[in-house]
């Protein structure tokens, strides 16, 4: 059965949808006064006033992808969600042509109707349902394109630059341009300020403009620019700065539309997203030669004429700490074991052959168990470090040092020395003397008996008659030497003490000298290990 047919058909419906002029929620600031028109932040801009459609775009890439592939159409206006990490469009009517391409980065395209109703064009349920207000999408933050443009792809600098502009805090930027200048890149500076997102200013930048005559400028250059914390590789957008954008950044817009934001005045720094959102500068000066901080004292009667350049103040020092990280060696060198586990340590100790080589360094609290060839993997308890260096330094197995440090850097910041063994973990660091370094076995060395000594009457008179029944016999021929016992010890401890500095080889010499061939040979694997030889 079908339901009959109306006899007259109904009267044409007005049109559903069309664009509405809304406006946002009054929770903006009060407006300047009439004499002082207000300032536009970056991001900020005249956006249309009747909105017909909004995306929502599942990532910030995607809605790059779709507003780069859109440019002509006009700016969109951008706003972020409030529950989740999408992006939303608002689009006028002159934006439908590109409501096509919208499913293709992944976008949700909801239509206004004439209430400000968004409704989505492909209903997830039989009966459709409005997602919200258009109003209510309007009063989310703003998203400007410099924020988008952060999520752009990332690569390696391209090659055959001609131009590179570098922001860097402090001493670095002194660094960088006693570089630049020992290259032979024409290098010009304007010192800078850093804003917040607060707008409170960080004094002690510098702008470094690196413009190569003869050629690119150096790709090493180029690379140190980008890799050292702090500094930013820069292009130009325009001759005036306005824009700086991430070296390593491939952006899909042209750098017109990243311009047309950034209003006269003021300077923006696109960095990639994981380095954190666009910030702000200012210069402080006009741009001066290179050579101004790098010049030499010119010998002269007449006084010097003194140029007042203002010099980055040297930041705060940034404090050593262990971190884990996938590239750390996870080698088991020693264990770092506590006073509770002393007695954990004595009862694994006596049962297995372990305890015949194990040494035990003790210190305040904490103390360090190695044996020579490196086979402490059987502990079942303390903290595995392994042996790092400069001499006997060891880090927590899996750690590496953040900021890294070289040899010569650890030696002065750590106080290493030839008699200290320093164990570093991430919940403490300890200095053991290597003065304090006994065998293992001396953990359950127990005291010794009374011993009886001498002959007895008896015996005596008993040795007296027998040697006047037996003559003395001959001397014979000496033996061969052997090592004395006391000599393989003290050959056993140096060894300890060059394997505990990372002198395997050493150790492993004094080793076989003692007669401990197959811990020498072990302690042979450990040195070619260290050269790359055993690879």
């Amino acid at each position: 059965m079908f339901p009959a047919r109306p006899a007259n058909p109904p009267p044409p419906a007005e049109p559903r949808f069309r664009a509405v002029r809304v406006t946002p929620p009054d929770h903006t600031l009060p407006p300047a006064p009439p004499d002082e028109p207000p300032a536009a932040d970056p991001g900020e801009r005249d956006e249309p006033a009747g909105w017909s459609a909004a995306v929502r775009f599942p990532s910030p890439r995607a809605a790059l992808g779709h507003t780069a592939a859109t440019a002509e159409l006009g700016p969109p206006g951008l706003r972020r969600s409030p529950d989740d990490h999408s992006v939303w469009a608002l689009l006028t009517p002159g934006h439908q042509p590109g409501l096509q391409l919208a499913a293709g980065y992944g976008g949700l395209v909801h239509q206004a109707d004439t209430d400000g109703l968004l409704w989505p064009d492909r209903p997830t349920a039989r009966l459709p349902q409005a997602f919200g207000h258009l109003a209510t999408v309007a009063g989310w933050e703003p998203v400007s394109l410099a924020e988008l443009a952060a999520h752009s792809p990332a690569a390696a600098p391209p090659p055959g630059l001609k131009e590179v502009s570098v922001l860097a805090p402090g001493a670095l930027g002194r660094w960088l341009l006693r570089r630049c200048l020992a290259a032979g890149v024409a290098t010009t500076f304007t010192p800078v300020e850093r804003l917040d997102p607060d707008g409170r200013p960080d004094a002690g930048w510098l702008l470094l403009r690196l413009n190569a005559e003869d050629g690119p400028v150096p790709a090493g250059l180029v690379e140190a620019c980008g890799r050292l914390p702090g500094p930013v590789a820069c292009r130009a957008a325009d001759p005036d700065c306005r824009v700086l954008v991430d070296l390593r950044l491939r952006l899909p817009l042209d750098d017109a539309v990243l311009l047309e934001e950034v209003p006269p005045g003021r300077h923006l720094v696109v960095e990639r997203a994981l380095s954190g959102p666009p910030w702000q500068w200012r210069p402080l000066g006009d741009p001066a030669a290179g050579e101004l901080l790098d010049a030499r004292p010119v010998l002269s009667s007449a006084p010097p004429a003194r140029t007042p350049v203002p010099v980055p103040a040297l930041g705060p020092p940034l404090p050593v700490r262990l971190v884990a990280s996938a590239r750390a060696p996870h080698r088991v060198d020693a264990v770092l074991i506590a006073d509770g586990e002393l007695d954990a340590l004595r009862r694994f100790l006596r049962t297995r052959p372990l305890h015949e080589t194990a040494v035990v360094a003790f210190g305040p609290g904490r103390h360090l168990v190695t044996e020579p060839p490196g086979l402490c993997q059987a502990l079942p308890f303390g903290i595995p470090v392994h042996q790092t260096g400069p001499g006997a330094l060891y880090l927590e197995s899996g750690c590496v040092l953040n900021p890294p440090l070289p040899d010569t850097a650890r030696d002065e910041v750590l106080g290493l020395g030839p008699d200290v063994i320093t164990v570093l973990c991430r919940d403490g660091a300890w200095r053991l003397r290597v003065a304090d370094v006994r065998p293992a076995w001396q953990l359950w060395m127990p005291a010794p008996p009374a011993f009886a000594a001498g002959l007895s009457e008896p015996a005596r008179e008993l040795l007296d008659r027998l040697g006047e029944a037996m003559p003395e016999p001959e001397p014979a021929a000496p033996a061969a030497a052997r090592t004395p016992e006391a000599e393989r010890r003290r050959l056993n401890q140096i060894a300890m003490e060059h394997s505990l500095r990372g002198e395997y080889r050493r150790a492993a010499e004094l080793l076989e000298q003692a007669g401990h061939f197959q811990r020498a040979a072990q302690m042979y694997e450990r040195a070619a290990a260290e050269l790359g030889e055993g690879l």
